[in-house]
């Protein structure tokens, strides 16, 4: 019974990571909108709306990138998993999960060392606004960690299941 309220208080956390993905999309578009209006009726812009309706959309998109992979909602191509089967299918499987958290590890760390740099040499988007272009580039590192984190557990799924 323990295990059936953890899986759906994380069902729960889930739910509320992907809406909250969601309303920073809806962010982005009222952004756009008042981007708009701005342009329109006032006759002037700032660089800031455009940027951040980028940022928002790239940090959303991001950020749910991870959960598309138990939902099996990322890009596969199954024309070869289906054509095997038995221990050549189990070691495709592995293969595969195996490349897609070599991915999510190799992706995560990269970005982790990029944003160090950022950091270290205080780089900023020159905007009317300075933004540290650190705090803007922290959603890949976030984003792909999530990514490794259910890659593993697709790995272990994987590696677990007879074929």
């Amino acid at each position: 019974m323990e295990t059936i309220e953890k899986k759906g208080g994380l069902l729960r956390i889930r739910e509320i990571f992907e809406n909250c993905c969601g309303y920073l999309l809806l962010i982005a578009v009222f952004i756009s909108l008042a981007e708009i209006v701005a342009r329109v009726v006032f006759e002037t812009s700032f660089d800031l709306f455009f940027s951040f309706t980028v940022w928002i959309s790239v940090w959303s998109m991001l950020l749910i990138t991870g959960l598309l992979l138990p939902e099996g909602g990322h890009l596969s191509v199954d024309f070869l998993r289906q054509k095997i089967s038995g221990r050549s299918r189990w070691l495709l499987e592995v293969a595969l999960a195996l490349v897609t958290l070599g991915y999510g590890v190799f992706i995560t760390w990269g970005s982790v060392l990029f944003i160090g740099q950022l950091y270290q040499r205080e780089s900023v988007f020159p905007t009317y606004i300075a933004i540290p272009k650190w705090m803007v580039e922290l959603c890949v590192p976030i984003g792909m960690a999530i990514f490794s984190v259910y890659a593993l557990a697709a790995l272990i799924k994987v590696v677990r299941k007879k074929w």
